[in-house]
């Protein structure tokens, strides 16, 4: 079932960071003695929890964008597993597109080159995938209340193990905390910055009226110099 979009008031939680793990990626199986010229690899483009818990708690859909020789290169999912499975030949760069529950927060899109071939010219195996994914979190600054308090509460539902839980990369809790480290430093380089920026707005604005007075003033007095001359005339 589709998840439903929350209905969040404006009001938002300030100086508040929620931090959204997902993991993205391609797991490619060579087809082995099955492959022809058009279809050696079948794949798999997926976005799914670290643990592969169920992201429908802030993930509204999802928009694979393929190759363009794909039929209908564009996939969309709103519901898990969010994740496209197709057969080709050729590594090409697909984007993902990630649409949230708090319809008033932007739209994350990422890039990924999907992977058919192991690294340093290994041997290709039916047996032994290539997985090629990436760790990453989607970090929400200052969320609706509404939408804060929804993913505090969330419960992660029960389901069975994914078809492929057992080619996916582990992550563990210290790389999770790294992660979430490096995020929060970022977004205080993002905050000082964006300070700065305002503070020198500010001095550039206050330096503007200054200007504006100054010219009204040269007016002003052009213009009693003008009336006083014309008096005396």
């Amino acid at each position: 079932m589709a998840n439903k979009r929350l209905k969040v008031s404006s009001e938002r939680r300030k100086n508040t960071l929620v931090c959204c793990p997902i993991v993205y990626g391609s797991i490619a199986f060579w087809m082995g003695k099955k492959a022809d010229e058009h279809s050696t690899h079948q794949w798999t483009l997926y976005v799914r929890g670290p643990n592969d818990e169920d992201l429908g708690y802030f993930i509204d859909k999802v928009v694979f964008v393929l190759h363009h020789s794909f039929a209908n290169p564009e996939r969309e999912l709103r519901a898990p597993p969010f994740e496209v499975t197709e057969k080709g030949w050729g590594e090409f760069e697909a984007k993902i597109r990630l649409y949230f529950r708090d319809a008033s927060e932007r739209m994350v899109e990422v890039a990924h080159t999907i992977a058919l071939y192991p690294p340093n010219n290994s041997q290709l195996s039916v047996k032994k995938p290539v997985v090629s994914e990436k760790y990453d979190e989607v970090v929400f600054t200052e969320p609706a209340e509404d939408f804060y308090e929804h993913v505090l509460q969330r419960q992660y539902d029960t389901r069975p193990a994914h078809p492929l839980q057992e080619h996916f990369l582990a992550y563990t809790d210290m790389h999770d905390v790294e992660k979430l480290t490096a995020a929060r430093e970022i977004l205080k380089q993002e905050s000082e910055s964006l300070k700065a920026q305002i503070v020198r707005m500010d001095g550039e604005l206050e330096s503007c009226k200054s200007t504006i007075a100054a010219i009204h003033r040269a007016n002003s007095k052009r213009h009693q110099a003008a009336a006083a001359a014309a008096a005396a005339a």
